[in-house]
């Protein structure tokens, strides 16, 4: 198994987050068939060879996600795909950090 873990600072307030984050899910769904639930402020989701979660915070996202071993040799690629969608969902027009 491999680990994701990418944490991404946002300005938007934490309704326009939610939603935001509830777009990607909602694509997620459709595109890989990934489950997903709402617990709160944490969006925990999941589907054969993966699960995750991402905490929403004031002004920041922290998403966790575990990789099966199928999907170990496309993390780097998995892992760039996800900053890339985070930040475009999650921009308000400003540039923002990747950490």
């Amino acid at each position: 198994m491999s680990n994701i873990h990418i944490r991404h600072k946002h300005s938007l307030s934490h309704e326009q987050a939610r939603q935001r984050l509830e777009e990607i899910a909602s694509d997620l769904k459709k595109e890989y068939k990934i489950d997903y639930a709402w617990k709160g402020d944490r969006l925990q989701f999941k589907r054969s060879g993966v699960t995750g979660h991402i905490d929403l915070q004031d002004d920041l996202v922290d998403l966790s996600i575990k990789l099966g071993i199928l999907l170990t040799p496309m993390k780097a690629s998995i892992q760039k795909t996800i900053k890339r969608d985070i930040a475009g969902k999650l921009s308000d027009g400003k540039k923002l950090r990747l950490d």
